[in-house]
Order: C-alpha cells, then structure tokens, then sequence
C-alpha cells in the first residue's frame, strides 16, 4: 500500500507530528525538494534587496551575471549574496521547502570572496522567471 500525504502550510506542531510518525512507521520516504512557483516566488520575496537584484539579473541575461555588473560605483559585492543563502535557511525552517532544497544559483569564483559572478541552476531558470513576473509589480526593476 502506498500513502500520499498533501498538507498546504501546515503548523509547525502539525509538521512534527507528520515528521515523528513517519519516522516511525515509513520504509521509505521521498522528499519533493523541487523548486516551484510558488517555493520561487517565496524565496524571490525573501530576498533583501541587493540578493533579489542577483537573482533577477541572472533571470534577465539568460541565468549568467558578471560580478562587475553588479557593482556599484565605488562599492564591492561583500554581503550582497549573503541573503541568498539566509533565504533558503529561512525557509527550510519555516516548513515552506524541506532540507536538502538546493540553492538555486551558484558562485563563480575562485574563492575566498572574490566572485567573478552568480549562475542560475539551468533546471529552475523558467521557474524563477517566472517567479519574479508573479512577484514584480508592472513598472518596477
């Protein structure tokens, strides 16, 4: 026999009593830690200004952005991804997507802060495109 189980935003309790009895009773558990709509749309708005600007930058040039071209005059880049990374630890522990949810971009660089720019996962860049659409009123950038 198999259980599918579909609980929208459930309660912080509701989720620890799913969670310890399926620990207790499931011989095998799937985890769905695929980005969606709506998993994108949350985590876009999540993001601090400077982090969104990333993500919707790489949205906008095809899922690449070059550092430079975020910088602005007389400032560096320090901190500015740090939400992107805050967003998705946000949501894993406020249930909206389970642990193991990959981020959706990626550092370029070799290291040690210096960041030559951020790529967007090819398998969610229609996703957060779209996202960002749903989640962006008309007019703004």
């Amino acid at each position: 026999m198999r259980i599918t189980v579909t609980i929208d935003d459930p309660t912080a309790a509701a989720r620890a009593e799913l969670l310890a009895w399926v620990d207790r009773h499931a011989t095998k558990v799937e985890v769905d830690t695929e980005w969606t709509l709506e998993r994108a749309e949350r985590y876009y708005r999540e993001l601090p200004p400077r982090a969104a600007r990333i993500l919707r930058e790489a949205v906008r040039r095809g899922g690449y952005v070059p550092a430079e071209d975020l910088r602005e005059e007389g400032k560096g880049l320090q901190g500015h991804s740090r939400g992107l990374t805050t967003a998705l630890g946000k949501g894993v522990t406020a249930g909206w997507w389970p642990n193991g949810t990959k981020p959706p971009m990626d550092y370029i660089g070799p290291g040690y802060g210096q960041v030559r720019g951020y790529r967007l996962r090819d398998d969610v860049k229609d996703v957060f495109a779209q996202a960002i659409i749903k989640a962006t009123p008309e007019g703004d950038d």
